[in-house]
């Protein structure tokens, strides 16, 4: 669902039902480990809370989520979320460079200080308008681009097209965004540019399939890939200490 259709208390409420009931319960329990049994027993159990919160056909709101059917839900929940979601995964550009310079020279600058790329520790977080977790995050990097300033540099990397065929940018949208929401989006922003160098060079063989997503680059090299949130921040600790100890490499 994009940010132009909120949701209303009682479909919030029915979303809530879906989550705890068919969702959660069920997200460790791919592959070896799903039984049918116990999700069809959900399966009822959520239909009677539908009911319950007034949907007779609880597909009226999920399939507006591209939720079609419970068989859809079962083959989803059976299949498991992908390798970047599950335990123990790592990006296999980990510890490989990242050519932050020509990212910076080929995508377009929109806001925010002007920066080399050659800073000793970069944070590029890929996002986009439609995404509301990443509308909801700016603010919280806005926080650390703060909190770091001097020591990191936080660059966002906006590309509306990025699970899909490339598109030219919509840099008239995304400069209106950032305009209403300036106090939220305080960090250097760039638009990939309209070949997707960003989403082809850096994205795509992070293989991080979400967003909003952090490609962490300490001296050239790719340290993290994941949500800007969760292990992130301890991850950009230890990343920080190990600068302070090593000294900077000459050009």
């Amino acid at each position: 669902m994009t940010r132009s259709q909120p949701l209303t208390e009682v479909e919030a409420q029915l979303i809530e039902a879906y989550t705890a009931i068919l969702s959660e319960p069920f997200e460790d329990k791919y592959e070896d480990r799903w039984e049918d049994e116990p999700f069809d027993r959900a399966v009822d159990e959520f239909k009677a809370r539908a009911r319950e919160i007034g949907f007779a056909d609880p597909f009226e709101l999920l399939s507006r989520f591209q939720i079609e059917s419970f068989e859809s839900i079962r083959a989803q929940l059976k299949k498991g979320p992908p390798m970047c979601f599950r335990p123990g995964w790592r990006s296999e550009i980990i510890g490989t460079t990242v050519d932050v310079p020509s990212l910076f020279q080929k995508c377009i600058h929109v806001k925010g200080p002007r920066l080399s790329g050659k800073e000793r520790v970069i944070a590029l977080d890929f996002w986009a308008l439609w995404c509301d977790p990443c509308v909801t995050s700016g603010p919280e990097i806005s926080d650390m681009a703060d909190e770091y300033k001097g020591r990191v540099a936080f660059v966002g990397i906006n590309n509306e097209s990025i699970f899909g065929d490339t598109k030219p940018p919509n840099l008239d949208a995304l400069n209106e965004f950032l305009e209403e929401e300036r106090e939220g989006f305080r960090y250097t922003i760039f638009a990939d540019n309209s070949e997707g160098f960003a989403k082809e060079t850096v994205y795509n063989p992070a293989g991080y399939r979400g967003i909003p997503c952090v490609v962490l680059v300490a001296d050239g090299i790719a340290v993290y890939v994941g949500s800007p949130q969760d292990t992130f921040r301890p991850v950009l600790e230890n990343v920080l200490a190990e600068v302070a100890r090593t000294p900077q490499r000459e050009e």
